[in-house]
């Protein structure tokens, strides 16, 4: 084990909350939660698998020493016996050089992951790594399995030595001048990153998508901060399909279902889920949805839905975007009360490898060929103001613990998690003043 590893779970969790560590793969879900529970294996998620994204790919890179250490650390945290590291199995380079670091007798394997999409979901990821079939409706922990992100890794090691997550590793890509991987300071906007990258210019004009093309959202707003869930800034041309099916309105998409949803199944039969066993059938949701609107059993598998959006981005014929609708359906259920039905594992479709989807050809077919290229770290960047939010998280806001005109380090608690309830601290990413709380705490350097 690591020289700087606490020798109890106890410590490793305590360690882990302090720090503030969270999902950097986009859920969020605070980390000291996942070390304080048990599991036989605990998974490195580097397979990255978004087009033209590459902030685990540079984290695998430059900080392989602290993604290990801190995998060993869940491994102890959780009494897991095997680690594994999984990433793309085109990044050959990567994943010898991630074995040669790999400590002797640690327990820890590094395997490569077919280039498929969406290879870093949980489900798929755990049943490619380990055959274990996690149930509709479940957690990897199910299946006695933790998966973490390497960036939430890193965030990991870094407690160990009581350093708070106060950055993280943004991808900067797509339609722009200067595309690289950054060191961000947790709350710099998507303006001001874009401007201390040099790709603001032209940008004006373009659509901005947060974590990437496949599973990111429409960003509007450039004063918008980005938080430990984000690690990318995609710029894409507003006529480019993915923008054009990211930006119709959902009401529009319901409208459109009800006249030009031909039924076709492709949606169905190359949903990841769907071939993972799980009972979700997108075009009887969207035929339940455009002709009756009523809520149905067929819609009921809206609930399984991961929203990696390959359905709305991929594969659709029509344009439409059966994911985005399943996401408007598990609104509505959570409306009216009505929860994810976990279920038993259920056998995989045996068509399944058959009709996974190569990650090239996703590029191909959306139009990204022009704007992928390998990106490289281009260091850290400086913003004069962050705005964090305290909500960054899965979980209940945290609680402010400074007011307007204190001076903060970087470091610093600024907003700590609610006791009894699912959170996580929030602590300053640049040295400065407190000139505001709200939804955010914003500071400016001074």
């Amino acid at each position: 084990m690591a020289r700087n590893l606490p020798l109890s779970k106890q410590e490793i969790a305590g360690k882990v909350f302090e720090a503030g560590v969270v999902g950097a793969g986009g859920a969020g879900f605070p980390t000291h939660i996942k070390a304080a529970a048990r599991a036989e294996i605990v998974i490195a998620n580097g397979c990255e698998c978004e087009p033209l994204v590459q902030s685990d790919k540079v984290a695998l890179l430059r900080s392989a020493a602290e993604i290990l250490e801190g995998l060993q650390a869940m491994m102890l945290a959780t009494g897991a016996s095997q680690g594994v590291v999984a990433i793309r199995e085109s990044y050959s380079d990567i994943i010898e050089g991630t074995r040669r670091r790999v400590p002797p007798g640690s327990g820890i394997d590094v395997v490569g992951v077919p280039d498929n999409y969406p290879a870093g979901d949980e489900h798929v990821l755990v049943y490619e790594v380990t055959g274990r079939t996690i149930p509709q409706g479940g957690i990897p922990l199910d299946v006695r399995v933790v998966v973490s992100n390497v960036n939430t890794l890193i965030g990991v090691s870094g407690a160990l030595r009581s350093t708070p997550v106060t950055a993280r590793l943004v991808s900067v890509c797509g339609d722009v001048a200067r595309g690289g991987v950054y060191e961000v300071p947790i709350g710099t906007t998507v303006g001001d990153l874009l401007a201390l990258t040099g790709n603001t210019a032209g940008t004006e004009t373009k659509g901005i998508l947060l974590s990437g093309v496949m599973m990111g959202e429409v960003c509007s707003d450039r004063s918008r901060p980005l938080d430990k869930r984000i690690g990318a800034i995609v710029v894409l041309p507003r006529d480019n399909e993915v923008m054009v099916r990211k930006t119709l309105p959902v009401e529009t998409i319901v409208r459109r279902a009800a006249s030009v949803c031909c039924q076709c199944t492709f949606c169905t039969e190359l949903c990841p889920r769907h071939l993972m066993g799980h009972a979700i059938t997108p075009h009887k949701i969207m035929r339940s949805v455009g002709w009756t609107r009523v809520f149905s059993p067929d819609i009921a598998g809206a609930l399984f839905c991961s929203g990696c959006g390959l359905c709305g981005v991929y594969v659709c014929p029509m344009l439409l975007s059966p994911d985005r609708i399943s996401f408007a359906v598990r609104a509505e259920m959570a409306r009216r009360g009505i929860k994810t039905a976990r279920d038993t594992a259920r056998a995989v479709e045996g068509v399944r490898a058959h009709r996974l989807v190569p990650h090239k050809r996703i590029v191909e077919k959306t139009g990204l060929v022009p704007f992928e290229r390998e990106l490289s770290f281009h260091g850290a960047v400086e913003p004069d103001t962050v705005r964090i939010p305290v909500l960054q998280h899965f979980g209940a806001p945290a609680r402010p613990t400074v007011a307007v005109g204190d001076r903060v380090r970087r470091g610093q608690l600024v907003a700590a998690a609610e006791e009894g309830k699912i959170g996580a601290n929030v602590h300053a990413s640049v040295d400065g003043v407190v000139v505001g709380i709200d939804h955010v705490i914003t500071i400016e350097r001074r």
